[in-house]
């Protein structure tokens, strides 16, 4: 379940400050004896863990919701509600909201009328007028707008990192600031997911229709990424991009996003989690106080499409002014199947780094290709996903001799696959484990991820030993099953300039 190359990721300087040197070597005990995971009243999960000496924190709010849950009408909802949840509330980011909150309410009727016939009439006379006067209102209500409030509010106090993020299966808040200043984050964060204020969707909503330009519509491999997994899954909401379709993003309705909300962002899908310098008593108080009023809400439950079986292989082709590149991709069960487990040391030894089999073979011994890696668990971990591979063809070479020759290349690992090679890797997964997650924030990331993803942190803890079960015979077994041409499918960019 590997999110990138050794995600899953552990450190010696994590014990800063606490566990004597033989917990060092046992970072599933250190974190079964020392995180501290309390539930709400309300059914908030809440994960603590005090370490280190300097008086600071990581916090992250994540949501078990992202593009996975969205439907036809309103795919590219969780991004875009991520967005506007920087927009403050009727506290935060106005400075009048009472005589904003007027505006607000005229802006909105102006710009659902204006998408409504947009869609049924382009050509309505009444458009230009509707959407000067949309303009008008919108320079009026910036008078009362303050422009990112709560990067104010924690720069103020000494917080760096706040962001967001939203993928197929969450969507999380994050930040880092001194640990005495949990409280000030604990009142505004709790305010935040309380009673949003969706100030500025309009604008803001025409600025993810530049993101999208600007990530997916002028990158060929971020195209071929999305019409990859929309021809993978012909049925599952795995195959939604992120961000939406350019469609969906245009017409997207602030109901729908309201909607969206609170559907989903309720206290049973809500996980906190606090690492760093704290009194993890207080820190429960402190966030049981704020986080309490949270309403529960009836929980939507998981998604009921489940792919069918691929009957037979799927290939896409992708022009775009870019060098070649493709995707191959078999779909595969998801953890806690024990072959999830089994593709991420198929992915280490394949295409993890430069002593992978691909890289030594492909790139630096045959120079068929300039890179190649490897991915086990796309496009998320919540559901059955898909081991693929990345591949860029060197110059004089076509995306079509480069997929054979990986296909060579899985049919020699799969034929000569031994102990020893399973160690190596074994070894580097351990190494990685140990080395890598060497902050806070790591940890905070991690803790909150498989909490919020698979509903169990302690998925971190047994992350080393699942590597250590599997055998040769596991490898061949899962090679047999799943890396088969009816299971595959491939997509390839070529550069159209050679189509001119």
């Amino acid at each position: 379940m590997r999110l990138i190359p050794v995600f899953i990721i552990f450190l010696i300087s994590l014990f800063t400050g606490g566990p004597s040197s033989a917990d060092t070597l046992d970072a599933g005990r250190y974190f079964e004896e020392n995180v501290v995971e309390k539930k709400l009243p309300n059914g908030i999960t809440l994960l603590m863990l005090n370490r280190g000496y300097s008086p600071t924190l990581s916090t992250r709010i994540s949501f078990c919701v992202g593009s996975a849950d969205e439907s036809y009408n309103n795919i590219g909802a969780a991004h875009i509600l991520e967005h506007m949840l920087f927009k403050g509330t009727d506290s935060i980011g106005t400075t009048d909201f009472e005589k904003e909150k007027k505006i607000l309410g005229r802006i909105e009727a102006i710009g659902e009328t204006i998408d409504r016939l947009k869609l049924q009439n382009p050509s309505h006379s009444s458009l230009p007028v509707l959407e000067r006067e949309l303009q008008e209102l919108q320079k009026e209500q910036s008078l009362y707008t303050v422009s990112s409030p709560y990067d104010k509010i924690y720069t103020e106090k000494g917080g760096i990192g706040l962001n967001a993020s939203t993928s197929k299966d969450m969507t999380g808040y994050y930040v880092q600031l001194p640990s005495d200043q949990i409280e000030l984050w604990a009142k505004v964060e709790s305010e935040r997911f309380r009673k949003p204020v969706l100030r500025e969707y309009y604008r803001e909503r025409d600025n993810v229709i530049e993101e999208r330009l600007m990530r997916t519509e002028s990158s060929g491999n971020g195209l071929l990424s999305e019409a990859f997994f929309a021809a993978a899954y012909s049925a599952h909401p795995y195959r939604h991009p992120v961000i939406g379709w350019a469609s969906n993003i245009k017409y997207m309705s602030i109901h729908d996003i309201r909607r969206f909300y609170r559907e989903f962002y309720i206290p049973s899908r809500m996980t906190i989690t606090v690492v760093g310098k704290q009194d993890t008593d207080e820190t429960y108080r402190i966030v049981e106080k704020y986080f309490k009023d949270i309403k529960p809400g009836a929980d939507p439950g998981e998604i009921k499409i489940i792919e069918p079986a691929q009957a037979g292989e799927k290939r896409i082709e992708v022009f775009f002014r870019s060098q070649p590149f493709i995707i191959m991709g078999w779909k595969k069960p998801a953890y806690p199947d024990q072959v999830d487990y089994v593709f991420d040391v198929i992915s280490t030894s394949l295409g993890d780094g430069k002593s992978s089999q691909l890289y030594r073979s492909l790139v630096l011994d045959k120079k068929i290709a300039s890179s190649v890696y490897t991915w086990n668990g796309a496009p998320g971990a919540r559901y059955n996903n898909m081991f693929l591979i990345y591949a860029a063809p060197a110059a004089g070479y076509t995306p079509e001799e480069l997929e054979q020759a990986v296909y060579k290349e899985i049919a020699l690992f799969r034929d000569n696959v031994n102990s020893a090679e399973l160690e190596r890797v074994k070894n580097i997964s351990e190494s990685s484990f140990m080395f890598m997650m060497d902050s806070n924030e790591s940890i905070a990331r991690s803790l909150s991820y498989y909490q919020t993803v698979l509903k169990e942190w302690r998925y971190l803890t047994r992350y080393i030993e699942g590597i250590k079960r599997v055998t040769v015979e596991d490898v061949q077994s899962a090679i047999d099953t799943y890396i088969k041409t009816k299971n595959r499918t491939v997509g390839i960019l070529r550069d159209e300039r050679g189509e001119e």
